[in-house]
């Protein structure tokens, strides 16, 4: 059976061989026309589903989930439908892939300038020569592009939010050549549009540096101390021995140079002399003549004086079971007693009280906060609010005129602040005054009394500041006496990385990171990463396959009876559920209760306290909105005793979750077909059901929207179901079918 198999497939493909045109003449053809290409591929997965191949005539990119397999250097035939998706010209869906042969040696780059990025190199490999980047430096965050220059031309380089390569990894500060595939992505006018094109990077190779020397990792703060701070970083190569940084207070770096000491490629500068909880600037530099290369200015906090108290709380019951101890037993606030708490720590507020909040209703749980808040201005605090302009915020309504507030901006250009963060007395003398609550928790009722949630508190003060950069940024200003400056004010994708990311909060290391501007999935990974011996997840969505993927591999790493995770339902909807469950089985839920499990945190090793266990929390959700557009902070804690909590609130779920028998789902594939695909929302749904039964359909957009939801009954055998869903927009959506037997998700592309 297995060499007919083989035989069989080896007659498709040099059936699909025999029919191939080339490229160029292919991608002449009408669009919605059935297409062979035959080429050699450009790419692997670190682009996603989607392979570029080129032949000698031109490129093209083919889509599908068949594509997966397929690797860099491939000779692959394929057939599919000529399809144009944002202006850039694919095939998809591919329904025949067939690989000849590997290992080929990819086509020679055509060498080009920024003005010649254009249709006639679409789907290609391109180099550009002397490109400098205007945020050179920096860190590259995955689904963001970056401008560079090359000749005094202006071009645009695309990280996809699938690469983890290049994700993480410096910005080049000097001029370097690029490698990479043109590509296009020109939502307005629908077709024939002349702009959009930009390059995509695969791996750092695609990065050619010309210069001597240049940094390979980023300045990252050491020994932080309150009177002194190291500040390390890395360079290919030892130079000739001078490395220094600009310092200061301001990012005008006024307070000087500093030299460092070099031990070969590894560089430290040492800040003295500085005072507790202060905000330092910092920018790096180190010279092998004529070259010298540089980062970004950096931000950078000493340790404060303060107490350093960490605590956690869990508005659902918690395991005491596999507590480390009774001193190190979770907080429970029980039956909405976490409005309570959080109007408590309001109290609190000496002098100032800064407020970044999504949702605020002016239900129980949230009038007593907002009475809380009203109260603080009454006796003199200066209060600060900014909230998300796309929410009711009956809560926000309700503050008195004393207290200052302003919403977020509404717009194509932006989502939501979906922050939830206190900021208490930031720059009291008391080192003791000041705290930063955090956590997924927003303040409506249902959130404060039903759903699944969690809260952080941090007694320090250099947090506490550091959080104060963040709220400034929106607010657009630095007072706390001024109204918000909605011209300077700036939030989502406008947003700098201009805060601390390592803070020492008593003796626990904390990491601090604020979206979408400090590539906040590239450190989820990270800690995902880090997992030596367990790790638990508990996520209300996971919709990026980079997280998915990686939670799959380190499943595999450890062992799969060594990770857990639990979503809310709303996760399903996508394949992503699927990376996870084909490789966790029963160890990755979906959560079968009517309230949300609004968490999202991650804790790793906390079994194994020689194997730093951490978690990660906050509001930011694991999704393209949240990494690229969102306002979203996240902390990460590396504490033995913190993770054994949360460990306690993840084993209660559990338990709750596994015990009913609700949760024991047939993930079995319907094998339902969609035709045809691409449509304008009417299509066909062929589906052969196994009884009768009810089928649940719903559509969600890319970052998670739900555009449609109905229900079907069906007949045993086969059901043609024809289609109408109305006024969709042109683009990619996840189609679902859930029935008792299974699930499935299918790409829809409306056209």
């Amino acid at each position: 059976m297995k060499t007919k198999l083989l035989t069989l497939t080896a007659a498709a493909c040099f059936a699909i061989q025999l029919n191939a045109q080339t490229i160029a003449t292919e991608r002449a053809a009408a669009v919605g026309s059935t297409v062979t290409i035959k080429g050699i591929v450009l790419n692997g997965s670190e682009l996603g589903n989607i392979r570029y191949v080129q032949d000698a005539t031109g490129g093209i990119s083919l889509y599908g989930t068949n594509m997966s397999t397929v690797n860099r250097g491939d000779s692959v035939n394929s057939v599919g439908t000529l399809t144009s998706y944002s202006n850039l010209l694919e095939v998809s869906p591919v329904t025949t892939v067939g690989v000849i042969s590997s290992a080929h040696a990819l086509p020679t780059p055509a060498l080009i300038t920024p003005n010649q990025m254009g249709e006639t190199y679409e789907g290609e490999l391109i180099k550009l020569n002397g490109c400098t980047f205007a945020l050179g430096g920096g860190t590259f965050t995955a689904n963001t592009s970056y401008t560079f220059t090359s000749g005094g031309q202006t071009g645009t380089v695309f990280v996809s939010n699938t690469n983890l390569l290049i994700a993480g990894t410096i910005i080049p500060s000097t001029p370097v050549n690029l490698v990479g595939i043109m590509s296009q992505h020109c939502t307005t006018p629908a077709t024939g549009c002349t702009t959009g094109y930009q390059m995509l990077l695969r791996d750092p190779n695609d990065i050619l540096n010309t210069a001597s020397i240049y940094l390979t990792a980023q300045p990252s703060p050491a020994n932080i101390a309150a009177t002194s701070i190291d500040i390390n970083w890395t360079t290919n190569i030892a130079g000739s021995g001078i490395s220094y940084i600009k310092y200061g207070k301001t990012p005008a770096l006024e307070l000087g140079t500093l030299t460092a000491t070099n031990s070969t490629v590894n560089h430290t500068a040492t800040i003295t002399g500085a005072t507790a909880a202060t905000i330092y600037y910092a920018r790096v530099y180190s010279i092998n003549l004529p070259d010298t290369a540089s980062s970004a200015v950096k931000v950078f906090c000493t340790k404060s004086n303060s107490t350093g108290t960490i605590k956690a709380f869990f508005d659902r019951s918690v395991n005491l079971a596999v507590s480390s101890g009774p001193s190190n037993n979770a907080s429970y606030l029980s039956n909405g007693t976490i409005a309570d708490t959080i109007a408590a720590y309001i109290n609190r507020a000496h002098a100032t009280l800064d407020i970044a909040i999504y949702d605020w209703d002016n239900a129980t749980g949230g009038a007593k906060i907002t009475t809380a808040v009203n109260a603080a201005a009454t006796r003199g605090v200066k209060v600060r609010v900014v909230y998300d302009g796309s929410t009711t915020q009956s809560g926000s309504a309700g503050l008195i005129a004393a207290v200052k507030k302003v919403a977020s901006p509404q717009g194509v250009s932006y989502t939501i602040m979906h922050n939830k963060f206190i900021i208490i007395d930031a720059n009291s003398s008391n080192p003791n005054l000041p705290f930063v609550w955090t956590g997924s928790t927003n303040w409506t009722s249902s959130q404060l009394a039903t759903d699944a949630n969690n809260a952080i508190v941090f007694q320090d003060q250099s947090m506490a500041r550091g959080y104060k950069l963040e709220f400034d940024e929106m607010w657009g200003d630095t007072s706390q006496t001024s109204s918000a400056n909605t011209t300077l004010g700036k939030f989502g994708q406008f947003k700098a990385d201009n805060t601390p990311h390592e803070y020492m909060v008593g003796s626990k290391r904390v990491e601090s990171y604020f979206s979408p501007s400090d590539g906040t999935t590239t450190h989820i990974i990270a800690t995902i990463g880090t997992a030596n011996s367990d790790f638990e997840f508990g996520s209300m969505l996971i919709t990026r396959s980079d997280i998915a993927n990686k939670i799959a591999s380190q499943t595999t790493t450890i062992g799969v009876g060594n990770s857990k995770g639990i979503v809310d339902d709303t996760a399903a909807a996508s394949s992503q559920w699927y990376i996870m469950h084909n490789v966790m089985a029963a160890n990755v839920i979906i959560s079968q209760f009517s309230w949300i499990f609004h968490h999202k945190y991650l804790i790793v090793d906390q079994s194994n306290t020689a194997s730093d266990p951490t978690v990660l929390t906050g509001s930011h959700n694991w999704s393209t909105a949240g990494e690229t557009k969102n306002d979203e902070n996240t902390v990460i804690v590396h504490d033995a005793a913190i993770a054994n909590q949360y460990y306690q609130e993840f084993s209660q779920r559990w338990i709750d979750e596994t015990t009913t028998g609700i949760n024991t789902y047939n993930y079995e594939n319907l094998n339902a077909v969609i035709y045809p695909n691409p449509n304008n929302g009417s299509f066909m749904l062929n589906y052969t059901a196994k009884q009768n039964e009810k089928v649940s359909v719903k559509l969600y957009d890319l970052i998670g929207h739900l555009v449609y939801d109905n229900e079907l009954k069906v007949n045993s055998g086969f059901n043609p179901i024809e289609m109408n869903i109305p006024n969709l927009n042109k683009g990619i959506y996840l189609f679902e079918m859930v029935t008792e037997n299974g699930r499935q998700t299918n790409k829809l592309v409306i056209q």
